[in-house]
């Protein structure tokens, strides 16, 4: 897993990670379908609007490795829109005082090379911790407010040019600070695809936006209940219609009840408890039989931004600490 630190101006961060990947990686675009190529690019239309400061981003990115812009933006907005994507864990637990969060990031076991946990801090913009299986793009985070997001993928009915998850995923983790703030955000956002967003923060706000390109959904624990989880399915029935299925061979049910069985057996959570509920059987994924399992696991009290991170299958003795945030932190302060 790849640990970048990428501060100030958009364009500056861009080209820096750029020329730091071809100089030290070789790295090259990969060449992607006429299909892809046209979806991304009227996708990269969309970003350009949805968020402008990122698009500069690519720009410079796109210079540091001796490529288009419009190259690269085609080749991150078609991600994870026609093939066969990742599988997720994910659930924020409400204590009294404190606010738990844990992610499991489900992948082929090949993508571990391409992993990477950055601190970003973005000139004007909150700083965080995210990870994700793609450079510019976020899977999942932890910003200075003690605001995470994570994402999850479920099989929608349908697709269209809008803005991809991983761009999302950056816009909450650098512009918002409350749950309500980024649940707005996703929800007035032309999505691409069918994805469930578990936003929290330090507060105790916690929800799930079951979202597709037709309809989004905000749900809420139950009553009696203070946590919330997904895997890879909507379950309101508002948007089931919009889920196509076929998410047995990953065990997402098996996955979410592993999760709501856990989770209601508990009366309070630290993350020493979040970090056995994602090793357990039932939720950490492991199909040796299609190379695909968990490749990170995150857990993280968002009260104290305390972030621990396993960085391949997880187990209870596995996670370390992060500590890059808090420097940051520091740094910015002195």
């Amino acid at each position: 897993m790849y640990h970048p630190r990428l501060y100030g101006e958009f364009y500056e961060m861009g080209l820096r990670y750029g020329k730091l990947l071809h100089e030290k990686a070789n790295f090259v675009l990969p060449k992607i379908s006429n299909q892809k190529t046209e979806f991304g690019l009227e996708s990269y239309k969309e970003l350009q609007s949805f968020y402008p400061e990122v698009v500069e981003e690519i720009k410079g990115f796109a210079k540091g490795i001796k490529d288009k812009p419009e190259k690269l933006g085609a080749f991150l907005l078609s991600l994870g829109i026609f093939d066969a994507t990742g599988q997720c864990s994910v659930f924020a637990f409400k204590n009294k005082g404190s606010v738990i969060m844990g992610r499991n990031y489900d992948m082929l076991f090949d993508f571990k090379k391409l992993t990477e946990s950055s601190l970003i801090a973005p000139k004007g913009k909150y700083s965080y911790i995210s990870q994700s299986d793609v450079f510019i793009g976020r899977s999942d985070g932890i910003n200075e407010n003690g605001l995470s997001i994570a994402m999850s993928f479920v099989n929608g009915t349908e697709v269209q040019p809008g803005i991809g998850f991983h761009f999302i995923v950056r816009k909450v983790l650098e512009n918002c600070s409350k749950t309500e703030q980024a649940i707005k955000l996703v929800q007035e956002t032309k999505v691409a695809s069918a994805n469930n967003f578990l936003i929290a923060d330090k507060t105790g706000d916690i929800a799930v936006v079951e979202s597709a390109p037709k309809n989004s959904v905000i749900r809420r624990p139950e009553e009696n209940e203070n946590f919330i989880y997904i895997t890879n399915q909507f379950v309101t029935n508002e948007m089931k219609p919009f889920d196509r299925g076929g998410a047995e061979w990953s065990k997402s049910d098996e996955r979410y009840n592993g999760l709501k069985d856990n989770l209601k057996s508990i009366e309070s959570m630290d993350l020493q408890k979040a970090k056995e509920i994602l090793s357990d059987r039932c939720v950490c994924l492991d199909l040796k039989k299609e190379k695909f399992g968990t490749i990170w696991s995150v857990v993280a009290n968002l009260n104290e931004l305390k972030i621990e991170r396993a960085e391949t299958k997880p187990k209870p003795t596995n996670y370390k600490p992060e500590t890059r945030l808090d420097w940051w932190l520091k740094k910015r302060s002195n």
